[in-house]
This record gives structure tokens, sequence and C-alpha cells, in this order.
């Protein structure tokens, strides 16, 4: 069977899973339930970061890929799948699936950087690390139980409330964790995985569609027709209203971040939020006479 995935890229709370779960309903196929990290990064799991290249796409990577897709997969090989490391290494998920259609999912980095850092400090959800767990390779339990285990007695020493480690591991981030503030690590883990996608596409000449977040959020049924008619897949007007009830998401809780820290994402993210259309975080600070 030829797979023939629809792969969602995103930076790490930019819409992935909403869009996901859409496309799924929208189109009738299968989605894989949770991120895949540990199978994308078969073969390549003791790099400290997701910055994989084509150079690392091992035959023993793409026959596990493959292997684990195929249980998701319909007869005609579709499934939509999202990981939010994919952002750091597009061209190497396309050399290992060349069947794929990738979407580009961009959400503002204001927004994503707030909620990223609600994230880091939230507990675990048992019941998705349960399921999650179901589903793992029994081969890989070791290797990964034993750095899970690595991670947290490190947090544990540190004193600190946040995992260990969270979405995208951007080169670097490892030591950003020890010497920055959390939201400066969530700025620039955005930044990583926009950037590095929007290379990667554009250097292995990538076909993609790029959607906007906030387009999702304003008119679903329009971006679910986008995306299924770029991947190839004829969605029935029924199956597109029924994807697009299921997007009820806002625009973050960016009213939480004071002056000092729109000023830290300023001079984190302030360009490249100019040059993606969105606003920089200074614009947000209103002056005393407003």
């Amino acid at each position: 069977m030829d797979l023939k995935p629809i792969i969602l890229v995103g930076a790490a709370r930019s819409g992935t899973k909403a869009l996901r779960d859409a496309l799924a309903m929208a189109s009738g196929v299968d989605a894989v339930p949770y991120d895949v990290t540990y199978v994308w990064r078969y073969g390549n799991d003791a790099m400290p970061h997701d910055r994989q290249l084509p150079a690392h796409a091992k035959p023993k990577t793409s026959r596990m890929v493959h292997t684990f897709f195929r249980r998701y997969a319909n007869a005609d090989g579709r499934l939509v799948e999202k990981t939010v490391g994919t952002s750091l290494r597009v061209g190497y998920v396309s050399t290992l699936m060349p069947g794929a259609s990738f979407v580009h999912l961009i959400r503002d980095g204001v927004d994503v950087a707030e909620s990223s850092r609600r994230q880091w400090l939230a507990p675990a959800e048992l019941g998705y690390l349960r399921e999650k767990v179901r589903h793992f390779p029994l081969r890989l339990l070791a290797s990964y139980g034993r750095r899970f285990v690595r991670w947290n007695v490190a947090q544990r020493l540190r004193g600190d409330d946040r995992v260990a480690s969270w979405g995208p591991r951007y080169p670097g981030m490892d030591s950003d964790v020890v010497t920055e503030r959390l939201l400066t690590v969530c700025a620039r883990q955005w930044a990583n995985s926009v950037t590095l996608a929007l290379a990667d596409f554009r250097d292995y000449q990538i076909p993609h569609v790029e959607v906007r977040y906030e387009d999702l959020v304003a008119d679903p049924a329009r971006v679910l027709r986008l995306v299924l008619e770029f991947s190839g897949l004829e969605p029935r007007d029924e199956d597109l209203r029924r994807g697009a009830a299921t997007i009820t998401g806002g625009h973050g809780s960016r009213s939480s971040l004071d002056e000092a820290e729109l000023r830290l994402l300023d001079t984190e993210i302030g360009e490249l939020q100019v040059e993606l259309g969105y606003r920089r975080p200074l614009d947000e600070i209103r002056s005393p006479d407003a």
C-alpha cells in the first residue's frame, strides 16, 4: 500500500490538533490520535533535538514510519497525522513519506507563546499518556523510559514546577530551559518551528498549502475544503459542516501578558511577527492616555 497521508505542520499550540480532528471528520479518513515523535525520530533518538535533515532518513526509520502509519490508513493509503516536532524536520519527513500532502498551519506568535507557557506548567494528562503508552512499541520502552526518568530527575533537582521538556525540541533548547525565562523558551520554540518549516518548504521545494489559525477559526468550512481539495479529496458538504462544527477555538489569553512580558516577546519575535503579517508585541502595549 502506498501511503498518502495529510501531514500537518505547525508549532505547538497553533491549532494542529483541532485541524487534525476536523479534517478526519470532514474527510472520513482516520487520524493518528496523538503526536508520534518517537516514530519520526526512530534511528535518530540519540539526537538532542528535533532538527532532523533528509540525510538522517535511514532505511530502518522509513520501515518504522510506514509500518506504524499503515495501522491508521484506509484502503487508499489515506490518513491524517500531526506531530508538532515535524515543523523542525519537514524535509526529513518529506523524504520518508514522499506521497504526503503537507499543510502548514501558522498562528500568531504572541498567542502561541502565552498558550505554550501555560502548557509547560500544566499537570500531565494521564488519560492521554495511558492511550499513548497503549500503542507504544515495546522495543522502544527501555530507551524512552530511561530518558523520561532522566529528564524528570533533572527537573526535581532544579526545583522546577514545569515539565522537563515539552513540545518541539529546537537546537539549543536544553540550554535555554536552564538559563532563560520560560516565556523566552516558548517564543523561541514558536520562532524555530515557523522559520525552519518555511526554510524546508522553500529549500526542498516541497508542495504544500499554508493556512492561518485565525482563518480556520473564522471560516472553518472554507479552510477544510481548501486543505482537502489540495490533498486530492472531494469533501461532501455534510461532512464539511460536521468537521467545521468541531472548530471552537478562540484567540488565546494574550491579555494576561504584562508590559514586561510583551517587551520580552517583542525582542524575541517582533520582526518575525511583522514578516508573517501579525502585529508586533509592542503594539499590544497601550499608552497611558489610551
